[in-house]
Parts: structure tokens; sequence; C-alpha cells
């Protein structure tokens, strides 16, 4: 799952994908600074948290979305 959160001229990117050795998930979060953020879990149920945990945060932080790139585009 991929999703974009918009503010002014900036994007953040999150995904969330099966880790590349098939033991749990990763959540990616490309930050507009370039700074790109891994975090691994082992349960859907840690992860499923932890989504939610950052979308609210970033909710809060007055950003919008979380939403496919070519919606941003055309508010």
């Amino acid at each position: 799952m991929v999703c974009f959160f918009s503010r002014a001229d900036s994007v953040i990117r999150c995904e969330v994908r099966p880790s590349d050795d098939g033991s749990g998930y990763e959540l990616v979060i490309d930050h507009p600074d370039a700074v790109v953020q891994v975090e691994r879990f082992n349960g859907a149920e840690a992860l499923n948290q932890r989504w939610m945990d950052v979308e609210g945060r970033l909710l809060r932080q007055g950003w919008r979305g979380p939403a496919p790139r070519q919606l941003l585009k055309n508010p």
C-alpha cells in the first residue's frame, strides 16, 4: 500500500510492504527533506497501530491525505 500526504508544496510518501526476508512488514516514510525512515514489524497488529499513530500525527500537523498521488495534484 502506498499513499501520500501533502502540505503546501511538500509531499510525504508512506508505504506498507512485506519485508524482503518474508518475516514481517515494513513501514517506509519518505520525508520531503529526502530522509527515508524504515520501521520493521513482526506482525500486522503492531504495524497497524503504528500506522494509525503516524497518520494521526501527520493530520494533526496539517498534512492532507492519505491519498493517491493523482488526487493531490487536482484538489
